[in-house]
């Protein structure tokens, strides 16, 4: 699964020399991660999981994941239900739930933990606290193939 774009985020490309590439994402707030010398694909990947990193230490809401694996899966092209419906974006609340067909992408908020399931099936499960980049990466490699055999 491609993601090309993150909530709060913009992206620069700077081709260097044939396939290689400088990547910059600038923050809304004004905050920059950049990688030199790279090629494309995995320098994105790399600066995305940087994102999630640095979006983790800040703390932010539930809704903000939420919306941004909805982006996500909006980008790729996949179908899904999206159950969040807030009133004010910006609230700390309880679990959100998004839809695939028959795979479930959750947050649950009682246990605080990540979760992916397909038929009852748990196919990813992180708790929260424990969730990083690379298991961002991790989970995403989970949800393609789930969601492309329904």
């Amino acid at each position: 699964m491609r993601v090309t774009t993150f909530p709060d985020w913009t992206f620069d490309y700077e081709e260097t020399r044939m396939g290689w590439y400088n990547l910059n994402a600038t923050r809304i707030t004004g905050n920059i991660i950049g990688i030199d010398g790279t090629d494309e694909y995995s320098g994105l990947e790399r600066i995305i999981s940087d994102i999630v990193d640095f979006e983790l230490t800040q703390n932010r809401t539930y809704s903000y994941w939420n919306n941004v694996f909805a982006e996500i899966f909006k980008s790729n092209g996949i179908i899904f239900n999206n159950t969040l419906k807030l009133e004010k974006p910006n609230d700390h609340f309880k679990s959100w739930v998004i839809k695939l067909y028959d795979v479930e992408l959750y947050f649950k908020s009682s246990e605080p933990e990540i979760r992916l399931i397909r038929n009852e099936k748990r196919l990813y499960s992180k708790k929260w606290t424990e969730f990083s980049g690379t298991e961002f990466y991790k989970l995403l490699n989970e949800i393609k193939p789930a969601a492309n055999n329904v």
